[in-house]
């Protein structure tokens, strides 16, 4: 009886390490943003250089500056024009800046404040909040900091929810013959989203079970 005790504690062991690994990998995302590199013709528009392919990201929090002075710790290549920047969740900052490395070009404050004008201090502009996992994209436009900045406007969108093309769209339709394959029954479950840390967990659990069966017919024969 003791032998299956310790199996079935060693199962319960190496599940719950499945479990402690996929928490993990859930926090590490919660503390992502993502930003989209304006165009050069939206900069223009606004009375900025071009960016260039560097973004830098400041941070901070009531705690201080965290990934250094400005202009902060440099971002890293997504795709394309998009970069993205992973807190920890023991420096989880309030308040943000995307920048191109100190060279001119800047978002306004992603804070959740508000930024005041320096050429009308009676207009006032929301800032927006930080957005875990969003996409931050230039509006098209500026603002002037009481530093005499002209800032680029930016508002959070979903990452990777873009519409499928129109060749995507065109794709061929299925045949008659293929559209009256048999529907899944009632009875049949269909999995969704990534269900290998599900899977696992039960094989190691269906293995522990075997082994408490199998181990049990051996302490009752010998009885």
């Amino acid at each position: 009886m003791k032998k299956i005790l310790s199996v079935i504690f060693a199962a319960a062991l190496v599940a719950s390490m499945f479990v402690v690994g996929a928490v993990s990998t859930s926090a590490a995302d919660d503390y992502t943003v993502y930003f989209e590199i304006p165009d050069d013709a939206t900069l223009e528009k606004i009375g900025l250089d071009v960016w260039g392919s560097k973004v830098s990201v400041h941070a901070w929090n009531d705690a201080g500056n965290l990934n250094g002075e400005w202009p902060g710790a440099e971002a890293t290549h997504v795709e394309g024009n998009i970069y993205s920047y992973t807190w920890t969740a023991d420096s989880v900052p309030t308040g943000i800046i995307f920048n191109n490395g100190n060279n001119g070009v800047q978002t306004q404050n992603i804070d959740g404040g508000e930024t005041v004008s320096k050429t009308d201090a009676s207009k006032t502009v929301k800032n927006p909040a930080i957005e875990w996992g969003k996409l931050y994209k230039a509006t098209g436009e500026g603002i002037e900091d009481p530093n005499g900045n002209t800032n680029v406007v930016v508002a959070a969108t979903d990452y990777k929810t873009a519409e499928p093309s129109a060749t995507e769209s065109k794709k061929e339709e299925p045949s008659a013959t293929e559209s009256k394959k048999e529907e899944p029954s009632d009875d049949k479950t269909v999995a969704t989203g990534d269900t290998s840390a599900a899977w696992v967990l039960l094989a190691v659990v269906a293995a522990s079970l075997g082994t408490a069966v199998v181990m049990t017919k051996k302490a009752s024969s010998k009885d």
